[in-house]
């Protein structure tokens, strides 16, 4: 038990590490779309993300999980990028 905690808590930094990473990306992209005064919002290009997850999973159930845990970064990743323009939008 111990060891697959282990595992765990090491997949757990990796993930937070990536997160970062993809936070600092999605920082960029926000700069660039509010300097050309594109929208933060993009759900086409969201839903074509959430379906290539889903297709490239390994199993239903894991492309559903793919699916929530990335619905929930797009969101923090729209936040952001709200947050980076003068009006909040």
């Amino acid at each position: 038990m111990i060891e697959f905690r282990s595992e765990i808590d090491r997949i757990d930094r990796e993930l937070q590490r990536l997160l970062e990473e993809r936070m600092a990306v999605s920082a960029k992209i926000g700069e660039y779309k509010a300097g050309r005064g594109l929208p933060v919002y993009d759900p086409e290009r969201e839903e074509q993300k959430i379906a290539s997850l889903r297709a490239s999973a390994s199993t239903p159930e894991n492309g559903e999980a793919a699916e929530r845990v990335m619905r929930v970064i797009l969101e923090v990743s729209r936040d952001l990028q709200k947050r980076m323009r003068p009006d909040g939008t």
